[in-house]
């Protein structure tokens, strides 16, 4: 059976999509899907640098310089979060595919398939970022859509403000996706695949955390 990989297909009938997915022997389009979802990845993020969000490690060092000079590192830091779009986008495909991958005998295709699924849903999270940010002057965890605001009512350590800020409803809608999906791939019971899932997210949210927290000024 042939999969014809159809991203918004699987993003509103995902379950018809994975039970085609599960029976495919042969995967099409993969090459230009994953292109196209790299290359939205890299564009979202360098327009997030260059309305400024991540910006604020780098204002200490533009303090007294001349408008070219800063414009010339705001060019460069444009292009290193355009960059950064392209490695973010590499291993949100890959990387919970290979872990999801381990407790199957499937291919190892079709979990990346299940993360291009996963890919857009986050991607419209960063979208989301950049209205915060250009629309109300709010930074990314303090989000409405997420526990950040919570965690500012409840704690002054950034770390806890910025793990709660990571949990929002998009991340919710990719937890959910995914179970069904890998659900479908394997024969993992109900409560092992949700503490697989749970576990790969919260390894996630609390490496992003911890990198926000983290000034690389001083590390420089």
């Amino acid at each position: 059976m042939i999969y014809e990989w159809r991203i918004l297909k699987g993003l509103f009938h995902p379950n018809q999509s994975f039970y085609k997915l599960a029976k495919a022997e042969v995967i099409e389009g993969w090459r230009l899907r994953i292109f196209l979802l790299l290359l939205a990845s890299a564009v979202i993020f360098s327009l997030s640098g260059w309305v400024g969000i991540g910006s604020h490690v780098l204002s200490p060092t533009l303090l007294g310089e001349s408008p070219i000079e800063y414009e010339s590192v705001k060019g460069l830091f444009v292009i290193g979060r355009f960059l950064f779009g392209l490695v973010y986008g590499g291993m949100i495909l890959t990387l919970p595919a290979l872990c999801f991958w381990l407790f199957s005998e499937d291919l190892y295709s079709k979990f990346v398939v299940i993360q291009s699924f996963i890919l857009p849903i986050l991607l419209l999270e960063q979208v989301s970022f950049i209205i915060l940010a250009i629309g109300f002057d709010l930074p990314w965890y303090s989000s409405p859509l997420s526990l950040g605001v919570i965690g500012q009512y409840l704690f002054t350590y950034k770390y806890a403000i910025f793990l709660l800020g990571s949990i929002s409803i998009f991340k919710v809608w990719v937890m959910v996706l995914q179970y069904r999906g890998i659900r479908t791939m394997t024969s993992l019971k109900r409560i092992p695949l949700f503490l697989i899932v749970l576990g790969v997210h919260l390894v996630s949210w609390c490496l992003s955390s911890a990198m926000a927290v983290i000034n690389f000024v001083i590390l420089l």
